[in-house]
């Protein structure tokens, strides 16, 4: 007879580097204490309730954009699907 249980984990996990300020970091670890998890899982909750595409709402409407600049800012640029800069 075996005792015990086994956790569920990703086929490959990454391992992640973070760094928040103390006052983030104390956010998470009142919140783990209140609720018996870790702050690991509490951090893989908020990403997968944030960024999670298949329950990301679509809205409906148009967005129209125009602009001319001869040299464009490379932020405003990244954020434009599909166009991409040259020299």
């Amino acid at each position: 007879m075996v005792l015990g249980y086994t956790i569920p984990m990703e086929p490959q996990s990454v391992r992640l580097h973070i760094q928040m300020g103390p006052h983030m970091h104390r956010h998470l670890v009142v919140e783990a204490n209140r609720t018996g998890l870790s702050v690991a899982e509490l951090i893989r909750r908020a990403v997968e309730e944030v960024y999670a595409t298949q329950r990301r709402p679509r809205l409906q409407g148009w967005q129209a954009s125009l602009g001319f600049w001869r040299r464009p800012d490379a932020a405003v640029t990244g954020r434009r699907p599909g166009i991409r800069l040259s020299d």
